[in-house]
């Protein structure tokens, strides 16, 4: 498993040939692995927030170099650093750094002003934001009428308005209460927990390793050692279990071909073993059949696995109900022949974009978005083509998104077209 982030002889030093000279890191090596939650660990003045730093292109390095989804940040252009700072990593910082004069919701857009959005889309993403962490009741406030829990849940809601892929934490609990302080912690280990966020968190308080991943321990410029959170699930050692698997089930391809129905079922539930597909694959048969409805399908997700059931936990199988119906609709609805061609081509759009957190920058972007789903379901385009065109930059006739939404956008349509 490739790391995401990748530290090789990172050394930073201060005032360098000069008489005060100091080294603030010594030749840091490290790797965080995507989905994982880290923690730099010290007291103050040990070089971990120099390293946060050096990690969000803000510090450049004296000598070694930090490599983020393989690419060198010390060989980007200083343009180039600022779209990844404003793209890829998103930085909460212990004194909020809220602009006074705007309210809550303005300083939750204040990313998207300078990026270029679409104002209705960005709006509505703002607001959704603010109710995931329990305060768009206070959008119209200023931060001098909230508290320091408050004014750290804008600024976290501030640095997700662009879903960026890593979070940078320097000291998030700082100026807090003790209160505020395990709410804001709680918010960073949900999103590295349920949405797959990377967090890089600097801390000093003890308190708190046992929410990420890994902990490395600094001082004076040096990781000194690394531990590992044993109540945690390690993201590398899940991940090489999940390629595991994937390659016994090509070997399994070669000997039979799998059915239809398993692109849905792999699709769901790509992480689980082999006993649990093959017994979620005859339940979703039987769904699709109306053999049993929907709140049957929930109760056996839920059931034991040792009493028939898959086994999952309540919540999880109330989630994944609702996306097996989701999706079965749409096998359903595709399966009609009478359908306008207009009216397909949004519903289907609307489908893929479900749960996505970008956003459109322009109507000719969503119309190429339209155009290619048009074509590959008429089968002018396959689904690499259908791929390349989605990932394919704007000014090169594509629809430029990034590299991963083109990926899952172009599963997600196969999914339809393969059942």
């Amino acid at each position: 498993m490739k790391p995401l982030i990748k530290v090789e002889d990172l050394s930073v030093i201060y005032n360098l040939g000069k008489v005060n000279e100091f080294p603030a890191l010594k030749d840091i090596n490290l790797e965080i692995y995507s989905g994982e939650y880290v923690a730099f660990f010290g007291p103050s003045g040990c070089g971990k927030s120099t390293l946060l730093y050096c990690a969000a292109g803000l510090q450049k390095p004296t000598r070694g170099k930090v490599i983020v989804a393989d690419k060198n940040l010390s060989e980007m252009t200083e343009r180039e650093r600022v779209i990844y700072r404003r793209l890829e990593v998103s930085l909460i910082f212990q004194n909020f750094n809220l602009i006074p004069t705007l309210n809550v919701l303005d300083n939750v857009l204040l990313p998207n002003i300078f990026g270029g959005l679409i104002p209705g889309v960005s709006v509505e993403k703002a607001r959704g934001l603010l109710k995931k962490f329990g305060i768009l009741n206070l959008m119209e406030r200023y931060p001098s009428e909230l508290s320091g829990g408050q004014q750290q849940r804008v600024a976290i809601a501030r640095a997700l308005i662009y879903n960026s892929p890593i979070l940078l934490v320097d000291e998030p609990t700082g100026n807090l209460d003790s209160v505020s302080a395990k709410t804001v912690m709680d918010v960073l280990y949900k999103l590295n927990e349920k949405y797959k966020k990377t967090v890089i968190l600097v801390t000093h308080e003890p308190f708190w390793l046992s929410y990420p991943h890994r902990i490395f321990h600094m001082k004076d410029g040096e990781i000194i050692r690394e531990t590992i959170n044993k109540k945690r699930v390690q993201i590398k050692e899940v991940e090489e279990l999940r390629i595991g698997m994937g390659k016994e089930i090509k070997e399994k391809k070669r000997r039979k071909p799998i059915k239809k129905m398993r692109h849905l079922i792999y699709y769901l539930l790509s992480s689980f073993d082999e006993p649990i597909i093959r017994r979620l694959e005859r339940v979703i048969r039987k769904r699709m059949e109306g053999k049993i409805d929907r709140e049957k399908l929930k109760e056996i997700l839920d059931k034991p696995f040792e009493k028939g059931g898959i086994g999952l936990y309540k919540q999880t199988a109330e989630s994944l109900t609702e996306k097996i119906e989701r999706i079965l609709n749409e096998i359903e609805i595709e399966k009609e022949e009478k359908e306008e061609e207009e009216e397909k081509i949004i519903r289907l759009r609307k489908f893929l974009l479900e749960g996505w957190r970008g956003n459109f920058h322009s109507f000719e972007q969503l119309k190429r978005f339209d155009l290619a789903i048009k074509n590959r379901i008429e089968g002018k385009i396959d689904k690499n083509e259908f791929q390349r065109i989605l990932d394919l930059p704007f000014k090169k006739e594509g629809v430029g998104l990034n590299k991963r939404s083109a990926r899952n956008f172009a599963k997600k349509l196969e999914l339809i077209l393969k059942t």
